[in-house]
């Protein structure tokens, strides 16, 4: 056997991380031993590793990079120290192992539950398997109950406070929230700013040209332009009131332990606790500025916007709302709405010196030349008659089919070999002669059926793309102008540069590359 791949997969949660049995290294002894007593030849080892990763569901960089390389051919069987490391979701972790495995013919073992796939000849193990999944997932279940429930006690008692805390604030030795006056400052000039009447946008001029930096700037967590403020993280800042000294968690809750996804919770469910920690800005000075920024909402909504009214529906409408992005700060353009609607870069409208400042491109422009981008691409892909390569693939299959064919003869013949010796009609010496030359020939086809299996497998991926191409293609030659559904299908983002540059990244692949 040539080139056998085996993909070590190794998982370790932040929970994982305190017991020295589930630690990386001794995950990689365990699998790594028992793999060299397979006595495999010629075998190729992989490692993945998600380090601090939960396992109850498959958003994993690791997982997903090996499983990518399975749906290719190029992995031959995945061990693991125990199923709980690759999945403790019983129903996404079985059907991996039960439906998707056996059909790319990839080996799955569990070293210390004992299991090979290679042993049950597609069975997945019955019960014993089964309740050990079952037991995982209740386990990681059980195990989030504890851990939220206790996160909950320490939000009670104010002890619940990142390392990565409250823009203005920082930790001490002892984890208590004490003033970072660099970034306290800042808080301070903002609430004063809106004290006396300044808008969000102004404020935020103002914060842009003393060069003060942003939280994320301020954390080290943004490389670019760290001195351009959002508005939405102005108003955040002001509306804070954790800035009085006042100790506020719980605002959101996740949706399920399986899931990344978080809620907002209701002011009532929040855990409050007053005077927790220093006061950036006195409790006076933060309910005046609160009462500002309210009666300053509260007149808009009170105003009548007749430009919204009129053509809120052109803005709706927008096949292209909420997939134009600025080629250089990469942040979204928002459309205007007005008659004339524009995509508007509005993240650097306050920093005069940045290349995409007051970057705007007019929303029908754009979608017309948007629209003339596909329309092209759509008349090349349709005219190209053998995109698929359907008859070299056809071919191809015909002649693994053949190759097969002549295996099972090649088998045939070194059983009656075989037979022939054990009857008499041939001495040990002939035997040995004919069941080399035999095993030479199955050798040789063997390879040749393994050659013509991994590029079988690519020119059906190629296939499948190209499939999806044409079909694609064939969905937008039905449409005359650029429509909502049609940008759904073959549009990820459009990216806008000054000097009316456009970039289009497409859904469908090779879409954009036909030439």
């Amino acid at each position: 056997m040539a080139n056998y791949v085996v993909a070590q997969y190794i998982r370790l949660s932040l929970d994982d991380a305190k017991s020295d049995s589930m630690s990386i290294e001794n995950q990689r002894l365990i699998v790594g031993k028992h793999i060299a007593e397979l006595d495999l030849p010629d075998v190729k080892i992989m490692e993945f590793v998600d380090n601090g990763y939960t396992g109850v569901n498959f958003e994993r960089p690791a997982v997903q990079r090996l499983l990518e390389l399975v749906r290719e051919g190029k992995v031959n069987c995945i061990a693991v120290k125990d199923f709980s490391r690759f999945g403790r979701n019983a129903i996404e972790t079985g059907y991996f192992i039960e439906r998707v495995f056996p059909l790319f013919r990839v080996r799955f073992i569990s070293v210390s539950d004992g299991f090979d796939s290679a042993d049950y000849e597609g069975d997945t193990g019955g019960m014993e398997v089964a309740f050990k999944f079952l037991m995982n997932e209740y386990y990681s279940r059980d195990l989030s109950k504890k851990i939220k429930s206790a996160a909950h006690e320490r939000m009670r008692r104010g002890e619940r406070v990142t390392k990565n805390c409250l823009f203005g604030y920082m930790l001490d030795d002892k984890r208590k929230m004490v003033i970072d006056e660099s970034a306290a400052d800042t808080v301070r000039l903002m609430f004063n700013l809106a004290l006396d009447g300044n808008s969000l946008a102004q404020i935020a001029k103002r914060l842009y040209e003393e060069k003060r930096l942003t939280p994320n700037k301020h954390k080290g967590r943004e490389k670019n332009r760290g001195y351009t403020w959002e508005l939405s993280c102005v108003r955040a800042i002001l509306l804070d009131e954790q800035y009085t000294g006042t100790y506020i968690a719980g605002r959101t809750t996740k949706v399920d332990v399986s899931s990344s996804k978080v809620v907002k919770q209701p002011e009532s469910e929040w855990y409050k606790i007053p005077g927790h920690h220093p006061p950036i800005v006195e409790k006076p000075l933060f309910d005046a500025v609160r009462e500002v920024l309210a009666n300053k909402s509260h007149a808009k909504r009170k105003r009548e916007v007749g430009t919204s009214e009129r053509y809120g529906h052109l803005k709706n409408g927008n096949p292209l709302k909420g997939k134009v992005a600025c080629g250089c700060c990469n942040h979204a353009m928002l459309l205007s709405n007005t008659k004339n609607a524009k995509f508007q870069c509005k993240f650097s409208r306050i920093a005069a010196d940045a290349e995409c400042h007051k970057l705007s491109v007019s929303a029908q422009e754009l979608i017309e030349m948007v629209y003339e981008v596909i329309a092209k691409q759509v008349q090349i892909i349709l005219n190209i008659d053998d995109l698929n390569e359907i008859g070299n693939l056809d071919k191809r299959m015909a002649q693994q089919a053949e190759i097969g064919k002549l295996i099972a003869l090649c088998l045939e013949e070194k059983r009656k070999l075989y037979e022939r010796l054990v009857l008499g009609e041939i001495d040990v010496a002939d035997y040995k002669v004919g069941k080399t030359s035999a095993d030479a020939e199955l050798d040789r086809l063997n390879r040749a059926n393994a050659i013509l299996i991994s590029e079988n497998v690519k020119l059906s991926a190629d296939k499948a793309a190209n499939d999806e191409l044409r079909s694609a293609a064939e969905s937008a030659s039905n449409e005359n102008s650029l429509t909502r559904q049609l940008a759904d299908l073959l549009i990820s983002k459009v990216y806008v540069y000054p000097g009316d540059r456009v970039e289009i990244a497409w859904k469908v692949s090779g879409f954009g590359g036909i030439v």
